[in-house]
């Protein structure tokens, strides 16, 4: 067997942190760094729902018990991806990677459900999946107050509290 799917995809969250901490490394905020971040991390919440979660289901004969909960985040995630970025909102995207990192990585988590699940030939195909799954494109960002109150609305359906 070779490398597990938790192990390339915690290494995808290290380098998802990295990418955004440049971001922010300024008092300011490099929108072209948060560009390509933002690409990056549409790819790895794609990768997650199309790829990874399907194969749980199959293997388990039924969605994870934890599903729900990621699937909220990743709505929130992908709502704090669609506007022109502000150093705020980014604050508001990284305060929520760091608790959905957490709760994947933790011991139990997302990621220990793969390494009990999708073991040998199907860990195996997964990754090759993983591998092979496609960049996205993404549209540009959008700007202006109804895009600010349309995410601002996503957020609270899914109960993620974004500061003003």
């Amino acid at each position: 067997m070779g490398r597990l799917v938790s192990t390339v995809l915690r290494a995808q969250h290290q380098l998802l942190r990295g990418e955004l901490s440049a971001c922010l490394a300024t008092n300011g905020l490099d929108v072209a760094a948060f560009d390509l971040f933002r690409h990056h991390l549409l790819w790895h919440v794609s990768v997650e729902e199309r790829v990874v979660m399907p194969a749980l289901i199959r293997a388990l004969g039924r969605p994870p018990d934890d599903r729900p909960g990621l699937r909220k985040d990743h709505a929130g995630i992908a709502a704090l991806c669609v506007p022109r970025p502000e150093r705020e909102w980014v604050e508001n995207l990284k305060d929520l990677l760091d608790e959905h990192y957490r709760v994947e990585e933790a011991p139990g988590g997302f990621l220990s459900r793969c390494d009990e699940v999708l073991v040998s030939t199907l860990n195996d195909r997964v990754v090759a999946d993983i591998e092979e799954h496609p960049k996205l494109t993404l549209a540009a960002f959008r700007k202006g107050p109804s895009v600010r109150a349309q995410v601002a609305e996503v957020l609270r359906l899914t109960g993620i509290t974004a500061r003003r």
